[in-house]
C-alpha cells in the first residue's frame, strides 16, 4: 500500500512536469502568427484605419479656449486704510467667499452659467445644411431666432425643444418645425413672412424672427434648434474647467472647450460680467438693507420731530413767552449737562428696542441686521457683524446648493446661534443702559429739585425742548450714517478681473494621432486576439509545437500526409528519394539511436483508433528492411487486425493468435505463421491470425515473451503493431517485451488532453522508452502560428494526403467481434 502511494507521488510530480503549458512569452511564434496570417492583419488594419479617416473627417472638431481671472481677496484690502474705509467695508465691502475654491465653483455653477448663457442666446443653435452633415454657424447666420423670455423660463420645467428649418426663396422665408416635449414630438408648425422681423406662437413659446446685420447670405437651408437653457448651461458648466495657476495666487485659470472658438471667447468674456454682476449684487446686499432701515427711521422720527416743534411752538403762544431765564446758572447747567447724559441713554435704549423689534420679526429671519447706526454696545455691534457675513455667505451657497446640503446647514445652525447670542446681548445691553439711565435720573432730579422754584412754563419748556433735541440728535446722525452708505455703494468694485485675454489653444479633439494609433491598434489587435481566442478553444493538436508543449518525451518524427493512392499504405520505397522517404529514413535513424546494444523490439501505440500507428508501423519496417537488416512486422493489435490487409495476404487465418493459445512452440512452428511481405525480401509479416474472444488475457501469458526471444534469434529488428492504449490494456501487457515504445498521435485528430494520459504511463513506466511520432502533418497550409513549408525536409517533390484511406473508429464495440470485416486504414 505505501509502495502505491508512493508511486502515485512520483507519479503526479513527474506527471506535472511532462505536462507543462508554456507561458512565457513567444517572441518567434507571434511573429509567424503575423506572418501566416498576414491577409487578415492587413485588411483589419485597413477597415479600422478607414473608419478611423472617415470618423475624423465628419466628427466635429473641438477648440480650447482659455482666459485667467484674478478673484480679489476682500479681507486684505479691509486691513488697509484709513477708519474711514474701514466703516464703509463694514458697510458695504464684506467678504463673499471663504476663498478661491468657493469662487471657482461659484464660476463653474450651472446657475452662473445658465445667466451667461441666456445673455449671448446660446440656447439657440444654428446648423447650415452640408453635404455630408450640417456645419454648426455661430453669429453668421443670415437670421436670428429667439423666444420670448417667459416662454423661455418655462423651458426649464417643460424641458421642451424646438426643431424647425428655415428655407429661403428669393425674399421669402419658408419655416417648418416641430416642438419635442422630450422625446414626444408635439405638433408641427409651419409658416412664411417676406419682411422681418415676424413672430410665430408654438406650443413652446412665441418665436421671434430678426435679421443678423452681422449674418452672411446664403440660399441653403438653415437648421435651428432651441434648447433649454438650463440644458445647455449644463453642458457649458461640464466643458469648463476652473483651477488656480499656483497655490499661493487667487488667479484662476478659465478654460473651456467648445466646437466654434469664437463663441468659447465670447463666453468667457460674458461669463466674467455676469460673475462680477452677481459678486457686486452680494456685496451691497448690507449696504442696501441699511439705506432701507435708514431712510425707514428717518422718515418716522421726522414726523416726531415736526410734532414737538408744533408743541413748542403752541406752547409758547399760549403763554406769551418770548426767552427763557434761568434762575441759577450753575444748577442749570449740571441739570443740563444730565439732560445731555439722559438724552443719550434714552437713544440708546430706543435704539436697542428698534434692533430687537427687527430681529423679533418672524420676516426677517435669516436677512440682514442693520449695522453701523450709533448703537454704542460693542459686543451687539459685533456679533450683528458677523451675522451679517453669515447670511452673506448662507445666501451665496444657497445659490449653488439646497437647504439640506452640509455646507448650508452647517451656517444655518450658526446663524440661529448667532441670532440668541444677538438677543441676548440686546437684552443685556438694554439692562445696563436701563441701569445707567436710573443713575442719570437720581442725579437729574437732584439738580432739577433745585430750580423747583423755576416757573412752572420754564419747566415745560425745557422738557419740550429735552425731546427735540433728542430727535434732533438722532434724525442728524442718521443723515451722516445715510450718506456714508450711499458712498460704498458708489464705490463698489468687480470681484474680478480678467487680467489676461482669452488665448485659443486650438484643436483638442478629436485627437488624428491618437485614434489613427488607436484604429491601428485595433486593426492589428482584434485579428491577434481571435487567432488568441481560436487558439484556446482548440482541443486537439495542430503541429510539432502543440506537441512539445504538451509532454517532455522526444518526437522523433513528423511524417506528412501522401497523396499516393496505389501503395495500399505503403509509402516507403526502396532506391527513392523523396520526401516521405527520407522522413522515414530519420525516423528509422532516431529509433536505432533509442535502442541499446542487444534491444531489437518496438512497439507501436496510441491514444485512440485512427492515429496511423499501424501506417508508421508498416513503413518503418519497410526503412529498416531497405538497410538490408532482416525485419518482422507482428500485428498485436488482435481486437481489430489490419496487416493482412495492407500486405496483401492470401491466407487470413494465419497469425499470433494461432501461437498464443499453446503452452509452447518452436521456431519452426513460428514460421508456420509467417508470411513474406511482398515488399522487400528482407521483411516478414506475422499478421494477427482469428480474432479470439479474450484478447487481453492471450497478450497477458508469458508465452508471447517465449516468442519474442525466439524471433530474435533470427530477425534483426521487430516491429509490433499494437492496440491503442489509451482504450484497451493489451499495449500495457506487451510493454514489458518491449524495448522502444512509439506513440502514434495525429495532427487535428488527438485530443490534447490524452497526452496527460501518456505522461502518466511514462511517470509509472508502464511503456519503455517512450516517443512520440506525430503523424497527418499537412506541411502545405498555413494555419495560426504553424507551416512547415515544402522546404523543412529538404525539396522532394510536391506531398499530399496518403492513400485513398480513412482511419476507423476504435471503440469497445469492435474489440472481440470475429465478424467484423471493416478493416479501415
Amino acid at each position: 500500500m505505501e509502495e502505491n502511494n508512493k508511486i502515485d507521488k512520483i507519479s503526479n510530480v513527474e506527471s506535472a512536469d511532462l505536462y507543462q503549458e508554456e507561458n512565457s512569452f513567444d517572441f518567434k511564434a507571434i511573429i509567424t502568427m503575423f506572418i501566416l496570417n498576414w491577409q487578415w492583419f492587413a485588411l483589419s488594419v485597413f477597415i479600422f484605419v478607414c473608419g478611423a479617416l472617415i470618423y475624423l473627417r465628419y466628427t466635429n472638431p473641438v477648440y480650447q479656449v482659455s482666459a485667467k481671472m484674478l478673484i480679489k481677496d476682500d479681507n486684505s484690502r479691509r486691513g488697509s486704510g484709513n477708519q474711514m474705509l474701514s466703516n464703509m467695508s463694514d458697510m458695504g465691502f464684506i467678504s463673499t467667499s471663504n476663498g478661491i475654491e468657493n469662487e471657482m465653483e461659484i464660476i463653474k455653477s450651472r446657475i452662473l452659467t445658465r445667466e451667461t448663457v441666456k445673455e449671448l442666446h446660446l440656447y439657440v443653435e444654428y446648423m447650415e445644411k452640408g453635404f455630408v452633415k450640417n456645419k454648426l454657424i455661430y453669429n453668421t447666420q443670415p437670421i436670428n431666432v429667439d423666444i420670448d423670455p417667459a416662454s423661455l423660463d418655462k423651458l426649464d420645467e417643460t424641458m421642451m425643444t424646438v426643431d424647425m428649418r428655415i428655407k429661403k426663396n428669393g425674399n421669402t422665408y419658408k419655416v417648418e418645425g416641430n416642438t419635442y416635449n422630450g422625446t414626444q414630438k408635439s405638433a408641427p408648425f409651419t409658416t412664411s413672412f417676406d419682411k422681418l422681423p415676424a413672430t410665430l406662437k408654438t406650443d413652446a413659446g412665441v418665436l421671434t424672427f430678426t435679421k443678423n446685420n452681422n449674418g452672411k447670405d446664403t440660399d441653403k437651408d438653415i437648421f435651428v434648434k432651441i434648447y433649454p437653457p438650463m440644458t445647455v448651461a449644463t453642458s457649458y458648466a461640464g466643458a469648463m474647467s476652473v483651477e488656480p495657476i499656483s497655490k499661493n495666487t487667487s488667479i484662476a485659470l478659465i478654460t473651456i472647450k467648445d466646437e466654434n472658438p469664437k463663441r468659447a471667447d465670447n463666453f468667457l468674456r460674458q461669463h466674467a460680467i455676469c460673475y462680477n454682476r452677481q459678486a457686486n449684487t452680494d456685496k451691497n446686499e448690507i449696504a442696501i438693507k441699511t439705506e432701507e432701515f435708514i431712510n425707514n427711521r428717518l422718515e418716522k422720527i421726522n414726523k416726531e420731530l415736526g410734532t414737538t416743534e408744533t408743541e413748542l411752538e403752541t406752547y409758547k403762544k399760549h403763554n406769551n413767552l418770548i426767552q427763557l431765564k434761568l434762575d441759577a446758572a450753575q444748577t442749570l447747567t449740571q441739570a443740563n449737562a444730565y439732560s445731555d447724559k439722559l438724552a443719550e441713554a434714552k437713544m440708546q435704549i430706543q435704539l436697542l428696542d428698534y434692533l430687537r423689534e427687527h430681529v423679533d420679526r418672524p420676516q426677517n429671519k435669516y436677512q440682514i441686521i442693520p449695522s453701523n447706526v450709533g448703537l454704542n454696545d460693542p459686543s451687539s455691534t459685533s456679533l450683528i457683524n458677523s451675522y451679517n457675513q453669515a447670511v452673506i455667505e448662507r445666501n451665496r451657497l444657497l445659490r449653488g446648493s439646497s437647504e439640506i446640503a452640509p455646507q448650508v446647514k452647517a451656517i444655518t445652525s450658526e446663524l440661529d446661534n448667532l441670532e440668541n447670542s444677538i438677543r441676548t446681548a440686546l437684552l443685556q445691553a438694554r439692562r445696563t443702559a436701563e441701569i445707567q439711565l436710573q443713575s442719570i435720573e437720581k442725579q437729574y432730579a437732584i439738580y432739577n429739585n433745585k430750580v423747583a422754584n423755576t416757573p412752572e412754563q420754564e419747566r415745560i419748556l425745557t422738557q419740550i425742548g429735552r425731546q427735540q433735541e433728542v430727535k434732533s440728535g438722532l434724525y442728524l446722525m442718521l443723515l451722516q450714517k445715510r450718506e456714508e452708505n450711499s458712498i460704498s455703494l458708489a464705490a463698489t468694485a468687480d470681484k474680478g478681473k480678467i487680467i489676461d485675454e482669452p488665448v485659443f489653444a486650438g484643436m483638442v479633439s478629436p485627437k488624428k494621432n491618437m485614434i489613427l494609433m488607436v484604429a491601428l491598434v485595433l486593426g492589428i489587435g482584434l485579428p491577434l486576439a481571435i487567432i488568441y481566442l481560436i487558439q484556446l478553444m482548440r482541443y486537439k493538436i495542430e503541429g510539432h509545437e502543440d506537441v512539445a508543449k504538451l509532454t517532455k518525451l522526444p518526437i522523433i518524427a513528423d511524417v506528412a500526409l501522401t497523396n499516393d493512392e496505389h501503395t495500399n499504405g505503403i509509402v516507403v520505397h526502396e532506391n527513392e528519394n523523396n520526401q516521405i522517404d527520407e522522413i522515414f529514413r530519420s525516423m528509422r535513424t532516431n529509433i536505432q539511436f533509442m535502442l541499446e546494444e542487444g534491444q531489437k523490439v518496438v512497439m507501436f501505440t496510441s491514444s485512440t483508433s485512427g492515429e496511423g500507428k499501424t501506417f508508421n508501423a508498416v513503413n518503418v519496417a519497410v526503412s529498416f528492411a531497405t538497410l538490408g537488416k532482416k525485419v518482422i512486422i507482428m500485428g498485436l493489435d488482435i481486437r481489430k487486425p489490419r496487416l493482412a490487409q495492407i500486405f496483401s495476404l492470401k491466407d487470413k487465418k494465419l497469425g499470433i493468435t494461432n501461437l498464443l493459445n499453446k503452452d509452447h512452440v518452436t521456431m519452426d512452428e513460428i514460421m508456420t505463421q509467417v508470411s513474406p511481405s511482398g515488399v522487400n525480401t528482407n521483411l516478414d509479416v506475422m499478421p494477427a491470425g482469428p480474432v479470439p474472444p479474450n484478447p487481453t488475457e492471450l497478450l497477458a501469458r508469458e508465452h508471447l515473451g517465449d516468442i519474442i526471444n525466439t524471433l530474435k534469434e533470427k530477425y534483426d529488428y521487430i516491429i509490433l503493431d499494437t492496440a491503442p492504449a489509451g482504450l484497451v490494456t493489451d499495449s500495457l501487457q506487451i510493454g514489458k517485451i518491449a524495448d522502444v515504445a512509439i506513440v502514434v498521435c495525429r495532427a487535428d485528430y488527438t485530443p490534447k488532453a490524452s497526452f496527460e494520459l501518456f505522461n502518466k504511463m511514462h511517470a509509472e513506466r508502464k511503456l519503455p522508452n517512450m516517443c512520440y511520432v506525430l503523424n497527418g502533418v499537412d506541411m502545405s497550409k498555413k494555419k495560426y502560428g504553424y507551416y512547415y513549408g515544402y522546404g523543412k525536409y529538404g525539396k522532394y517533390g510536391r506531398y499530399g494526403r496518403y492513400g485513398s484511406y480513412t482511419y476507423g473508429t476504435y471503440s469497445n464495440s469492435h474489440y472481440g467481434n470475429k465478424d467484423d470485416k471493416s478493416i479501415k486504414l
